[in-house]
């Protein structure tokens, strides 16, 4: 096929260059003479080594590529048969992408610092957060250095990622029909790859051990394992970058990141809560979320000095004492006073720490401890959780009785909440010193994590009993 250099083919493209080639299948760079501009064209060509597979493939990435948009992912431009003097065959035309795939860069002796893997792989989870966010959802299936292209390279920044190369593409929806084929480039793909069982998980794992790559500046496959984890020496990166590569890459499915989306918020995570809405999580808030593949985790911390109420009636009676026995100006000082010995007394109060768990099947389990007694209280939820309510709770400064009278003047506040249902019985998730947003941001991640919709219930005032003059009116 490289006596096609120099060759037009379809009347309109000008091949040039051989770009890359396997069996029966070449790659070339070529300039499309109605635009003047560079293309890639991909051949595959009937011959000894065809096979029905490869045509099935071919006819894939055409397919995925026409419904892509992505600026990161090489555009469809044509596709058409070919009759050439080498044979029959087929013609995918691609946008070109002037740029350098990864593993020639490190070839070349280039190195990455860890703030550029940190770009680098913020980058191509954003790539992947679309790819698999299609309906159905479309798996990459080859992601390794070659696959992978850099360009723009331009003061602190790494420069512009792309991925290409969608010859081993597969939807989920193609998988159910499909008999087991394992593409793919060893070492680049994980274990449940080699029986045909690939996930959108799956592609982490190849981008995982493409950052290996960049790090160690080996190909995976000459890199010792123990326990079926990948040895290489981490000591250019800190310990919170390493260990979640070690969850990008690890052998066990059900101990990656679940997805691409949540892996994206584990990388940009700062205290290393992370879940599918990190985003939505209010600066300086001591609410964390964990969440696996199979487990949802939320721990809070509440503080003692806003969880005394007896503190807080200890503080009111001694004011009003001082008021009362030395007037405005003691109590004012008595008042002073209370305050020193009421934070002195919360602070002794022990913290109290408590851990949420929610697994994949709707179970929930609350954990509480007080550092002071070491006494834990636990509770399950007998059933599955069916329902979760948000509410976003509001202040009224008027409301309806009892006798259908509207009344005005004084507040009733309802404070907000977030619960969910196990048959009958109501969780509340969090405790009541959670502010709207913090509950907002939960309600979200429970509602991507449960596959259940957030029902936001507005609240509604208790009204208050009506007031009588007693047994005389």
């Amino acid at each position: 096929m490289e006596s096609l250099i120099g060759q037009t083919l379809h009347g309109r493209y000008q091949i040039q260059v051989l770009l890359g080639k396997k069996i029966g299948r070449r790659t070339f760079l070529a300039t499309d003479l109605e635009t003047q501009s560079s293309v890639v064209i991909k051949l595959l060509l009937f011959g000894p080594d065809f096979s029905w597979e490869d045509l099935k493939l071919f006819e894939r990435e055409a397919k995925t590529l026409k419904a892509l948009n992505h600026p990161a992912i090489p555009s469809y431009l044509d596709s058409f048969d070919i009759d050439a003097e080498t044979g029959q065959g087929f013609a995918l035309v691609q946008s070109y992408i002037d740029a350098v795939p990864l593993d020639a860069a490190v070839q070349s002796g280039r190195r990455f610092s860890e703030a550029e893997l940190v770009e680098i792989a913020d980058q191509l989870l954003a790539i992947l957060v679309y790819l698999h966010g299609q309906v159905p959802p479309v798996i990459h299936r080859d992601i390794k250095p070659s696959n992978i292209l850099l360009s723009n390279r331009s003061g602190h920044r790494v420069g512009d990622l792309y991925l290409v190369d969608f010859g081993s593409v597969q939807t989920v929806a193609d998988k159910k029909n499909d008999t087991i084929t394992i593409v793919g480039s060893y070492g680049y793909i994980p274990l449940e790859q080699f029986t045909g069982q690939t996930v959108p998980a799956s592609d982490l794992y190849s981008l995982g051990m493409t950052l290996v790559y960049l790090i160690a500046g080996r190909h995976p496959a000459d890199l010792s394992q123990v326990n079926g984890k990948v040895q290489f020496d981490s000591s250019a990166i800190d310990k919170r970058f390493a260990r979640w590569l070690e969850k990008m890459t690890h052998f066990q499915l059900d101990k990656r990141f679940e997805s691409a989306q949540i892996a994206l918020a584990a990388l940009k995570s700062e205290d290393g809560s992370y879940g599918s809405h990190i985003d939505l999580r209010p600066k300086n808030s001591q609410v964390e979320v964990f969440r696996d593949r199979d487990r949802l985790e939320i721990k809070t911390l509440q503080q003692p000095i806003v969880g005394s109420c007896l503190g807080c009636l200890g503080l009111a009676a001694v004011t009003i004492l001082g008021f009362s026995l030395t007037g405005a100006i003691g109590g004012v000082l008595t008042m002073a006073l209370a305050s020193l010995i009421f934070i002195i007394y919360a602070n002794q109060l022990p913290s109290c720490k408590s851990v949420i768990t929610i697994e994949r099947g709707g179970k929930i389990s609350k954990f509480i401890q007080t550092k002071a007694t070491k006494q834990n209280i636990k509770f399950s939820a007998a059933e599955d959780i069916s329902l979760l309510i948000y509410s976003p709770g509001y202040t009224f400064d008027r409301y309806i009785n009892e006798k259908g009278n509207t009344i005005q003047g004084g507040k009733v506040t309802i404070y907000p909440k977030l619960s969910v249902f196990a048959g009958s019985v109501e969780y509340s998730i969090g405790h009541s010193l959670l502010s709207q947003a913090e509950l907002w941001w939960l309600g979200q991640e429970l509602s991507d994590f449960l596959d259940l919709e957030l029902q936001i219930v507005y609240p509604t005032p208790k009204v208050p009993p009506e007031q009588t003059c007693g047994c005389g009116c």
